[in-house]
């Protein structure tokens, strides 16, 4: 179910918010209402969920009676890494690597958000076994941790040492009411005001045949990918983190500002904030992280990219985009990242983004083939026929162009910050008025964009 759905906004949302504050605001009716989102988008799939929340939980449970012991975490993990094998990489690994072409077997279908609520269930069972945090008693605030449907099937991967204290308590004050209510629709702004109309041109000249390019298209196309991929997703991380601060959660940012990076080094402390420290917690710093010297610290940073590549996909193309990122973060430690601190800012702010654009283009690519006919036309002067471009796009993607460039510098948001921050000194109800009437605003152009079109994808669900 899509948070953008007329399902989700006028009867799955509404039902919700009125059961769980008539009904006293307990775990137990998020946990149903968000298992009811699950299977109403799986179905009987939800038994991986509930699966993956076992083991999870019985992992705990044998903590708090045995303590923490290697082998128990490694099963747990093993488990859960199972689950998460199974259903994503068996094709992959059958048909791509072992070449098993002629097998006849069904592959399983992927589930919605196995790869998030997978590694939230991995991140407790290893913070539990670090004394991070104490195993919880309790199988419905961990299935609650787990499944809680704002951030259950696009993250952000939250650590349960984040909500374990709302978890067991937590208190809902009109001012986060509010502010969820202004971030939940300015997230749903970014998906469909923005990324929606990004997507017309991105899907559209990705899905024509690369001989029909030319490098004005192969460009549009690229930088149409690449608006729109940073808005779906930084437009669902809001959506959840406003769903959050109306439940009583404060859920991680997961993107501050990535597109003013001036290195690939910085990108990623600003993109997918959530997914990036996972990667550092439990694999890069287990690893040896920096400590074991220049050639480990490079390997170590080469290996999670290419899993974090892997994590987003079951394809080689995910893949040489993770051993891409992981290329350019290991000529960034090798002296590079110097040259760019002493460089004038906006050459190393280009140097940044041309590498980004040119690695969504591997991303985004259908095969590895028509990323590299992609990349060649950018890099090569061919002209032609450029009426595709007209053909996908119009004034209102225009628009939202112009839109995304301005967000992507954030300067919006910090001089919008600041004002609403002056005005709330001393003017609290002003300042609340404001951001609601701009709530207001954006969603009544939303509703009339989802109720005008049908064409509503969410990026990071394929994931």
């Amino acid at each position: 179910m899509l948070f953008t759905s007329s399902a989700f906004l006028f009867l799955f949302l509404p039902l919700f918010l009125l059961s769980f504050f008539l009904l006293g605001r307990k775990n137990i009716v998020l946990c149903v209402w968000s298992l009811l989102f699950y299977f109403y988008g799986e179905g009987w799939y939800i038994w991986i969920l509930l699966s993956s929340i076992l083991v999870a939980y019985l992992h705990g449970w044998f903590v708090i009676r045995r303590g923490p012991t290697k082998k128990a975490v490694r099963i747990a993990i093993g488990a859960q890494l199972l689950i998460l094998g199974y259903f994503k990489y068996s094709a992959f690994l059958a048909e791509d690597i072992l070449s098993l072409t002629e097998m006849d077997w069904a592959w399983p279908a992927l589930p919605i958000g196995v790869s998030f609520f997978v590694f939230q269930a991995i991140s407790y069972s290893m913070d539990v076994h670090r004394r991070h945090h104490e195993p919880t008693r309790s199988i419905i605030d961990l299935a609650t941790y787990v499944s809680m449907f704002p951030q259950l099937i696009a993250g952000p991967i939250v650590r349960y040492g984040a909500v374990a204290k709302a978890l067991k308590s937590r208190s809902i004050h009109l001012h986060n009411f509010n502010i969820g209510i202004y971030l939940f629709c300015i997230g749903l702004g970014q998906k469909v005001l923005i990324a929606n109309k990004l997507a017309i041109t991105a899907d559209g000249l990705f899905g024509i045949e690369t001989a029909l390019l030319t490098t004005f298209t192969a460009w549009a196309a690229a930088l149409s990918y690449t608006g729109q991929i940073y808005f779906d997703f930084a437009g669902y991380s809001n959506m959840a983190m406003g769903l959050g601060f109306i439940l009583g959660f404060r859920f991680p940012r997961n993107f501050n500002d990535p597109y003013i990076a001036k290195s690939i080094t910085e990108f990623w402390k600003r993109w997918h904030i959530s997914l990036t420290s996972w990667f550092r917690d439990y694999v890069y710093i287990p690893l040896g992280g920096n400590r074991k010297g220049n050639f480990m610290t490079y390997r170590n940073l080469v290996l999670v990219f290419l899993l974090s590549g892997l994590w987003h996909g079951a394809a080689w193309t995910f893949v040489l985009w993770g051993a891409y990122h992981g290329f350019f973060l290991v000529i960034e430690r090798l002296g590079v990242q110097g040259f760019l601190d002493r460089l004038w800012a906006p050459f190393a702010w280009l140097y940044m983004m041309l590498a980004v654009v040119f690695g969504w283009v591997l991303f985004r690519g259908e095969n590895l083939e028509q990323s590299l006919e992609i990349a060649r036309h950018m890099v090569t002067w061919s002209i032609g026929d450029n009426s595709y471009f007209i053909l996908h796009s119009g004034l209102d993607v225009w628009i939202a162009m112009a839109i995304a460039v301005v967000l992507s510098t954030g300067l919006v948001e910090k001089k919008s910050k600041n004002l609403l921050s002056k005005i709330g000194v001393r003017h609290r109800k002003v300042r609340t008025g404001i951001q609601l009437g701009l709530a207001g605003v954006i969603f009544a152009l939303c509703l009339f964009e989802i109720m005008a079109s049908s064409y509503n994808p969410f990026i990071y669900f394929r994931f």
